[in-house]
């Protein structure tokens, strides 16, 4: 039995378990490892996340520190040092994606202080650039993808006493030489394992919404967006997987809800958040089986998020609401065309926002529309048009980003290309609080000006 030790390097403490730590640990502890969590996100002194949302005004003000608590006199390398000599794992694998790796590096140098344990990384930092953790010495692996199946031979292959050099999908830095391994198929959730929440602070499932906190569950239905939006990486991940089939996979409804069932059960759930990019680019057939099923089985109030394009049939949406959706967030972005097409290559004509909201209306169900600002290029008067089109769909509410030029992002190249950014890691990256773009035409100050008053320009 090999023991693994998950971080969860949360430094902006917002509460939310990550689904890629959930699905390892229960893969890992279906087949008789042993599993433990060090999760920061009760220990940081701030919730920057939460914190920022609350100033925008776009959710509803609830006492989250009654539940959430504050770890304001928390020693983090004191207690992750404790973790470490009390657990004893075989290897400590993080879970990265570029806000939180500042934190993870710093707990990477800890860990290296006081043991020789292999560190593994992972998530879409590694994934997309993985230079950053070839570079470290501090880190022994990197999982470059799904990492279900990697883990499992990794744990495996340490029972047995096997050599690791080989894993598909690890790179491995062995004596001074970097293995660079195939590929491994994909995780087609056969066989059935759930989400592992059992490591994880139950805080994490109180979610503020709508005045008050609810028990949410999170879960996915399928896997890999197959579009190509300028701001996201899917791009990377569908030409690094291109030779494994189709990226975009689907669950089969019958598991989904066996899980959700559980869930729901263990943990008195209340409110289920589909963590889908895209839920209704499913055919007839399946939205039907899950219509049903959910019905049936489930019946509790969700959430999903969609491009406005899914929303045009009105048969499917009076589905979704008679099954109890109770809000659709939807990828507006920006209120400019132009800005859509040119630099999101997203091309999807106002007229279909507008059709998509109106639908969503006339069923009453809530929307929110998801915003992006001081995008590259984007001028006061674009994001004029945003708020001024944001009126005219009628939204319900916003949620409201600052643009960050992720790694493995088109947009990343262009904002190093036009001098936007420089081509490095920026500790100060964030979606929530800060814009780290400098551009000619409108400063990081009235980006950040405007983000905080945008929800008001919007609503009043």
């Amino acid at each position: 039995m090999s023991k693994v030790l998950f971080v969860y390097p949360n430094s902006e403490g917002y509460p939310i378990i990550p689904l890629a730590i959930s699905m390892l640990s229960g893969v890992l502890k279906y087949h008789k490892h042993e599993v433990d969590l060090f999760d920061v996100t009760f220990m940081v002194p701030e919730r920057l996340d939460h914190k920022a949302r609350e100033r925008t005004g776009v959710v509803q003000k609830v006492d989250v520190e009654k539940v959430w608590g504050v770890g304001d006199k928390c020693d983090i390398p004191r207690e992750f040092r404790q973790k470490l000599m009390l657990f004893k794992p075989d290897f400590i694998a993080f879970s990265i994606v570029e806000n939180n790796y500042g934190m993870a590096k710093y707990l990477f140098k800890v860990a290296k202080e006081i043991t020789k344990t292999p560190i593994l990384v992972g998530g879409i930092l590694p994934t997309v650039a993985p230079e950053f953790f070839i570079d470290d010495d501090n880190v022994d692996m990197l999982c470059i993808g799904e990492g279900e199946h990697a883990i499992l031979e990794l744990a495996n292959r340490h029972d047995r006493r096997e050599n690791i050099v080989n894993i598909p999908n690890l790179v491995v830095k062995n004596n001074g030489v970097v293995h660079r391994n195939k590929l491994s198929g994909y995780y087609d959730w056969e066989p059935l394992i759930f989400q592992d929440w059992e490591i994880f602070d139950a805080r994490h499932l109180s979610k503020p919404f709508m005045g008050r906190l609810w028990k949410t569950g999170f879960f996915e239905m399928s896997r890999g967006c197959p579009f190509n939006c300028a701001y996201c990486a899917n791009h990377i991940y569908q030409k690094i997987f291109t030779s494994l089939g189709k990226y975009n996979r689907q669950k089969s409804i019958e598991s989904v809800m066996q899980e959700i069932e559980q869930m729901k059960a263990k943990y008195s759930l209340e409110l289920i958040f589909f963590n889908d990019e895209n839920l209704l680019t499913m055919g007839n057939d399946r939205f039907e089986e899950f219509c049903k099923k959910y019905k049936e089985r489930i019946a509790l109030p969700f959430f999903i998020q969609t491009r406005a394009d899914s929303l045009l049939d009105e048969e499917r949406v009076r589905m979704l609401s008679d099954l109890g959706c109770i809000t659709i967030g939807i990828g507006v972005e920006s209120g400019s065309e132009e800005i859509r097409k040119k630099v999101l290559n997203k091309h999807i004509p106002n007229s279909v926002f507008e059709k998509a909201f109106e639908n969503c209306r006339k069923f009453n169900i809530r929307t929110t529309a998801y915003l992006m600002m001081g995008l590259p290029f984007e001028t006061e008067a674009n994001i004029l048009e945003t708020v001024n089109f944001c009126r005219k769909i009628k939204t319900d509410s916003i949620a409201i980003s600052i643009f960050a030029p992720y790694h493995g992002t088109k947009l990343h190249k262009i904002c190093v290309d036009n001098s936007f950014i420089e081509d490095r890691y920026y500790d100060e990256i964030s979606v929530n609080y800060s814009s780290i773009l400098k551009m000619p035409q409108i400063s990081r100050e009235k980006i950040e000006e405007l983000y905080y008053k945008i929800n008001d320009m919007v609503f009043s």
